[in-house]
């Protein structure tokens, strides 16, 4: 919730002549202004300004996350290996031998075929069939084994083009101000009077749309509110670190001291 800003703006009866308590004041007036001028008088300035530096920014690294694998894979595929055709008999050739066993034993049949075979490429052969890498890591990134897991930063929040209610922003903070005056023409009564206005705080701090919704008894009060709000200037309210538009409440309060 914001806090509500109090103006109490205190009109005195006019007198026709001055008072000794009113001579005191412009005497000890005119004696600390001779005393700043004085000061100001004797002040030496330097006629060269100082150096000025300035350092250039720092970017945070970008950090690849490691790939998606296991550390021992990137075993390439079996491969048979070509069997091997028997060459063809040239024609007119005697082929049998001329010396016939007594016993003839089989050839061995080539097994079927569970040597891993060396592939072409450049990369390493591992043990796991599959892509190296780690458990943890991004499918198909480029980072190193050793590097880090990938983060998931939580996304921003959207900012939205509407006018925000006080509890939905970092409430707007006041820069300047400009008191409203009693209504002269109420001075004699001196009656105390409240205001409540609200309005709209926008990007830029200023004050804008302005109504009362709680209005004093006597209507000069509220045009002299709702004259002077236009002077004011407002730090913005701000939603995920960007200014935005937000209603805010502003409670003047009149009163006259005599």
């Amino acid at each position: 919730m914001f806090e509500t800003s109090v103006i109490r703006a205190e009109a005195k009866a006019a007198t026709g002549r001055l008072s000794l308590l009113s001579v005191s004041v412009i005497a000890h007036t005119a004696i600390v202004v001779g005393a700043i001028a004085i000061s100001i008088a004797s002040v030496e300035f330097p006629a060269v300004a100082p150096d000025e530096y300035s350092r250039a920014p720092v970017f945070a690294s970008v950090q690849i996350p490691p790939p998606l694998g296991n550390p021992n894979g990137g075993a390439r595929p079996q491969q048979q290996p070509p069997a091997q055709k028997p060459p063809a008999p040239q024609p007119n050739q005697v082929t049998a031998p001329s010396l016939i066993p007594q016993e003839i034993t089989p050839a061995e049949q080539p097994s079927a075929g569970t040597a891993q075979m060396e592939g072409e490429g450049d990369g390493p052969a591992g043990t796991v069939p599959g892509p190296v890498g780690v458990p943890w890591g991004t499918e198909n990134s480029i980072g190193d084994l050793d590097a880090p897991p990938l983060v998931d930063v939580p996304a921003q929040p959207q900012v939205e083009e509407k006018v925000y209610q006080p509890h939905e922003v970092a409430a707007p903070v006041l820069i300047r101000k400009v008191d409203p005056r009693y209504p002269p023409q109420l001075q004699r009564v001196g009656v105390p009077a409240t205001v409540v206005v609200r309005c709209i705080i926008d990007k830029q701090g200023n004050v804008r749309d302005a109504e009362v919704v709680v209005p004093a008894s006597m209507a000069p009060f509220n045009t002299e509110v709702l004259n002077v709000l236009p002077q004011w200037k407002y730090k913005p309210a701000t939603f995920a670190g960007k200014p935005v538009d937000s209603y805010l409440m502003l409670t003047v309060r009149f009163s006259v001291t005599r």
